[in-house]
């Protein structure tokens, strides 16, 4: 089994597109069931990361399955109705190596972001909570983290960080002459908005207002929350907002061309600042269209990203050529763990098969390699879901007695 993945990207795709393969929990429950029905054998686990970026689905399966995966996930997320070229795959090394970049901020938009690193690791216990993500796969995924962490200590790429939120104000300031002094509506409530906010509140600006799905009380300092409003009371906000930050997880827009016009009347067509940092996206695109109003996508983003930019670029290949050195270590502990893990479980499974004379043989003869040997060479009795055993010769007789004393005395 390895480590495996498809996915898109902001660097193979734009928003519109990546906006159409999000995935959620739900999405998450589905691809398990397909698993279950289609790959019982070939799959033995998966975890999925969706960030304004991309979406990518990590599995770990046997050799050159996730090209037959995606093609089933195409079904299933009418994938179909994007070009193939704008995804890519990737196995083993490339993927584990890819999945490092990823989590170190090094494959962002925003080279060296932060914030990814906090998505990739919510990802996880996301998928470790549903139950669709294995100890074999955590163990990739964990691995990862350690990488990430010795390359943000062994370089500067988390020096002077830039952030899709911190970038936010920048926006903000190209402009508003005083930024502080602006109305902000911040709409949705999750890590996302909470660090828009904190890095508003930072900065000095205080007028700040949050529609959010549920209410729900944000703390920012130990002497400042806001209580987010409604979204029934979005149409009215809009009216006063000189800025709205929008990062809400919806799968439609909740702002419309004809609800901007509305609001621009009441307010007597003063310019609007709409800044969309969701996937799939909160705001229409077709209102861009109105005159008075300035709308930013994530895919503007990197159009004001250019502070420290050369530095960063340095840094970013001082990271890339640490995590191409650490992940070969990391894959040589890592394949061997799986290994012995994979081994052990089939040689379970082969016992479970077997009768009772044949399973006292195995009590009585502690040569248990040699059996299990003789057994698989035995046509008649070869089954291929037993993929491990037919590499037992490589392993130590005592290991192998070892898992089998584990069975017994289990």
């Amino acid at each position: 089994m390895e480590l495996q993945l498809f996915g898109i990207n902001h660097k193979t795709s734009n928003v519109s597109e990546r906006e159409r393969f999000i995935i959620n929990e739900s999405n998450q429950f589905l691809l398990n069931t397909l698993i279950k029905d289609k790959y019982k054998n070939t799959i033995v686990s998966f975890f999925g990361l969706s960030t304004c970026n991309r979406s990518e689905i990590y599995i770990l399966g046997k050799k050159g399955v996730i090209k037959s995966f995606f093609e089933e996930a195409s079904k299933l997320f009418y994938l179909n109705e994007i070009n193939i070229s704008q995804f890519y795959f990737l196995q083993d090394e490339d993927a584990f190596i890819h999945m490092c970049k990823v989590a170190a901020g090094i494959d962002s938009q925003v080279l060296g972001e932060q914030e990814i690193f906090g998505q990739y690791k919510n990802a996880i216990a996301l998928s470790k909570s549903i139950g669709v993500m294995d100890s074999n796969l955590q163990r990739y995924a964990n691995k990862a983290i350690e990488v990430v962490r010795k390359v943000r200590t062994n370089t500067n790429i988390g020096v002077n960080p830039l952030s899709i939120s911190g970038l936010s104000l920048k926006l903000i300031k190209n402009i508003f002459e005083n930024p502080i002094n602006q109305k902000i509506l911040v709409i949705g409530a999750g890590s996302l908005a909470q660090d828009v906010i904190k890095n508003l509140y930072n900065k000095g600006v205080r007028d700040i207002r949050v529609v959010n799905r549920s209410v729900k009380e944000i703390i920012i300092s130990d002497s400042f929350g806001i209580a987010s409003s409604p979204l029934s009371t979005l149409h009215s906000e809009l009216e006063h907002a000189d800025v709205v930050i929008a990062s809400a997880i919806t799968e439609l827009p909740i702002i419309g061309k004809g609800a901007v016009e509305k609001s621009l009347f009441k307010r007597g067509n003063k310019p609007l600042l709409l800044i969309d940092l969701a996937v799939p996206r909160n705001i229409e695109e077709e209102v861009k269209d109105i005159e008075t109003i300035y709308l930013y996508t994530i895919d503007d983003i990197e159009k004001i990203t250019q502070d420290n930019l050369g530095q960063r670029r340095i840094e970013a290949e001082k990271a890339l050529n640490m995590i191409v050195r650490e992940s070969q270590n990391a894959l040589f502990e890592l394949r061997n763990i799986n290994f012995k893990s994979s081994l052990n479980r089939d040689i379970y499974n082969l016992l479970n098969s077997l009768d009772d004379g044949e399973l006292s043989r195995f009590k009585k003869d502690i040569n248990h390699k040699d059996l299990i040997m003789n057994l698989l060479s035995n046509n008649s009795f070869y089954d291929d879901s037993f993929e491990t055993l037919k590499e037992i010769n490589k392993v130590d007789k005592h290991i192998v007695s070892s898992m089998v004393k584990g069975y017994f005395d289990a």
